[in-house]
């Protein structure tokens, strides 16, 4: 496995390719058992966490089950015989999909409570987030963890701790997602755009716009996701 630069993917992300590589030559059937976490990163030449999380993800999506205390299978439930990365594409579409339904219902009452209720230190660091996404932009740098800790943050000052168990679920599905689909052309500065626009509604305490942009957003996200078209497309 080559070494890693800056323009290349996370190591977990690329032993995800490298599986999906196999299912697609027919070298990996469903039904086939994978090696031990222990055996891929030896072969492959990487740390075992990040052959973990990429089977954590294809696990997620369906395209991998667990037998408790048996190993680790490809699922029975795909057909790599006529598109081997069909199922694949389509189980990351749907997983996606379901996530940003969620959000649709959530994330909107979410932001308008934030502006009714944060604290003006979770004012001032909602800002910082959104103006680090916005510079990050500019930058070309890996801009995951500050868009989602930028949605961590209004969910922490909307002070509801039903609701901050709900971000504690979704957490991983929002970076999975991230990572996922963090290519589409100019999702950053749309991204940021909205960012700064939620913190500027929240900081005016001004609950509706709060509540209104982030429902734009989230809907911009998955316009710009069903609209991209490709097959290995990622959104923000």
């Amino acid at each position: 496995m080559p070494t890693k630069s800056p323009k290349q993917p996370l190591i977990y992300e690329a032993v995800i390719d490298y599986l999906k590589e196999q299912l697609s030559r027919g070298e990996l059937k469903p039904g086939d058992r994978l090696p031990t976490v222990a055996t891929l990163a030896g072969q492959l030449g990487v740390n075992l966490a990040s052959v973990r999380e990429a089977y954590r993800v294809l696990e997620i999506l369906g395209i991998l089950t667990l037998g408790r205390g048996k190993g680790t299978f490809v699922s029975n439930n795909i057909n790599v015989s006529s598109d081997p990365l069909g199922h694949l594409r389509f189980a990351e579409r749907e997983s996606i999909a379901q996530l940003q339904e969620a959000r649709q219902l959530i994330e909107p009452a979410v932001a308008a409570l934030a502006a009714q209720r944060a604290t003006p230190e979770e004012i001032k660091a909602i800002m910082q987030a959104a103006d680090e996404l916005e510079q990050d932009g500019k930058h070309g740098d890996s801009y995951v963890e500050p868009d989602v800790r930028f949605h961590e943050l209004v969910f922490l000052a909307a002070h509801n701790t039903v609701l901050a168990q709900f971000l504690l679920v979704i957490r991983e599905r929002l970076l999975d997602s991230r990572r996922l689909t963090k290519d589409i052309p100019h999702a950053i500065e749309k991204a940021a755009h909205y960012h700064k626009l939620i913190a500027i509604a929240i900081q005016e305490r001004d609950a509706e716009v709060a509540r209104a942009l982030m429902s734009q957003h989230v809907e911009d996200v998955e316009r710009s996701y069903m609209e991209s078209g490709l097959p290995e497309s990622k959104l923000t």
